[in-house]
């Protein structure tokens, strides 16, 4: 079924993408080499597996699906930048500011954001709530409370070092956010009690922080070509990570817990419903790119 998702989002992301961009822009083609440019869909996935879930016809979705990579995607193209983490390769390919003009680059980040909100807008699968409800909820996510907070919190602590608490603050922002953000568009429109919709909350703010766990243990023990980015970053610059605050053993220790804490939750009020997002989730904690 993951196969069927992703061929799917493809399909959708092109042709939102033919939507909202002019073929003879040369930010067009800054975004789609970015967005089109074999990511993993794990927004996307958690999406169509919430629905799946909530009892819904993930086809639904497809517009939100589409929304979150494309604002993921604006997220990753200014993290790139030199003024940011200033890294020169993404997903194995030159980083967009490298392969198309800085100011280019710049600007296709900030066209995903419209077109993110605007296939939510002209979406014919939801009623004018729902998409209202999307809306507040990707806003919320990707603002000044949510996704930038985590990435001003980052910067800050380029220069200084951080605690666990401050480290769980940053990527609870930063990362997990638009994790969380899937739950709750994955679950519009469905019928659910507040014990069900507090499950999926805790679930997916766990998720979204041992994402970066992992993430965090790749940089010191993944392959680069696999990854496609360059290992060991983290260390050489100097960079407050779960490895240099709890050390490598005892990360993959809290990965192992969170995910195991937030499967139960969510089996306890989905039941089997929940076993294809839980058995998703348990791969993405034991990727290796």
């Amino acid at each position: 079924m993951i196969n069927k998702y992703l061929q799917e989002t493809e399909k959708a992301l092109v042709k939102n993408c033919d939507l909202y961009f002019y073929d003879d822009s040369q930010v067009n083609q800054a975004a789609r080499y970015s967005l089109l440019n074999a990511g993993k869909r794990v927004r996307a996935m958690l999406i169509y597996l919430t629905a799946d879930m909530c009892g819904m016809d993930w086809t639904r979705y497809k517009d939100l699906a589409c929304a979150v990579e494309m604002v993921h995607c604006y997220s990753l193209i200014h993290d790139d930048l030199p003024c940011m983490d200033n890294d020169d390769m993404r997903r194995g390919k030159p980083s967009c500011h490298k392969a198309f003009p800085e100011n280019i680059a710049l600007l296709a980040g900030d066209a995903l954001i419209g077109c993110g909100i605007e296939t939510v807008v002209n979406s014919n699968d939801f009623n004018e709530t729902e998409k209202v409800q999307a809306i507040k909820d990707i806003c919320a996510a990707i603002g000044p409370k949510g996704m930038i907070y985590g990435q001003e919190l980052d910067l800050k602590f380029e220069t200084e070092k951080a605690n666990k608490e401050q480290l769980a603050k940053i990527h609870r922002n930063k990362t997990g956010q638009l994790i969380s953000l899937c739950g709750k568009l994955g679950s519009i429109g469905c019928n659910l009690t507040k014990e069900q919709t507090e499950a999926i909350n805790v679930f997916f703010a766990n998720t979204g922080l041992v994402f970066q766990i992992v993430d965090d243990i790749l940089d010191v023990e993944g392959n680069q070509e696999e990854l496609g980015k360059p290992i060991g970053s983290d260390a050489e610059n100097g960079k407050s990570t779960f490895i240099s605050l709890y050390g490598l053993e005892d990360s993959k220790i809290q990965v192992k817990e969170l995910t195991q804490q937030s499967n139960d939750l969510l089996y306890s009020y989905f039941g089997d419903k929940s076993s294809q997002i839980i058995e998703y989730t348990k791969k993405l904690s034991e990727r290796k790119k």
